[in-house]
C-alpha cells in the first residue's frame, strides 16, 4: 500500500514538473496572471459564450489548429499582458470594424477593460469583441 502511494506521488511530481517546464517556454504571446500568483502563456485567447471561461491556446499545429489549450475561469484570472516588450501588442477587434491595441487588459464577467497608454482605459462588453489576438 505504501509503495502505491509513493509511486502515485512520484508520478504526480513528474507531471507537475513537466507542465511547469512547458509553461516556461518564452516567446511572444499572452501571459495570464492568475490570482494564486501563477502564470500561463499562450498565443490565442477566446471566451466560451456558454460557460464564460477563457480558452487560451498554448500550442498550434502547422495549420494553426489548436494543439494544446487551457480553460480558465474568469474569476481566477487577475490580468492579461503581452509577454514581450515594445514590438508586440494585443489586438482586440470590436464588432463594427474598430480595433484596440494594448499591452494589458483586465477581465470582468461582462466586459474587458483595455489599458491604453499609461492612464487611459476603455471598457468593451464581451459580446462586442470579435477576436483577441497577439502580434506586431
Amino acid at each position: 500500500m505504501n509503495m502505491k502511494i509513493v509511486l502515485l506521488s512520484a508520478t504526480g511530481a513528474i507531471l507537475l514538473a513537466a507542465s511547469a517546464a512547458a509553461q516556461d517556454i518564452s516567446g511572444p504571446g499572452f501571459v495570464i496572471t492568475l490570482k494564486n500568483g501563477s502564470t500561463i502563456r499562450g498565443r490565442t485567447l477566446a471566451r466560451d459564450d456558454t460557460s464564460g471561461k477563457l480558452r487560451l491556446i498554448m500550442t498550434e499545429t502547422g495549420s494553426r489548429q489548436p494543439k494544446s489549450y487551457a480553460m480558465i475561469a474568469m474569476e481566477d484570472a487577475d490580468a492579461i499582458k503581452a509577454s514581450t516588450a515594445d514590438t508586440e501588442s494585443i489586438l482586440i477587434k470590436v464588432r463594427g470594424g474598430s480595433e484596440l491595441r494594448c499591452k494589458e487588459f483586465g477581465l470582468g464577467p461582462d466586459r474587458v477593460t483595455v489599458k491604453i497608454g499609461t492612464s487611459s482605459r476603455v471598457e468593451v462588453p464581451w459580446d462586442q469583441i470579435e477576436s483577441i489576438s497577439f502580434g506586431p
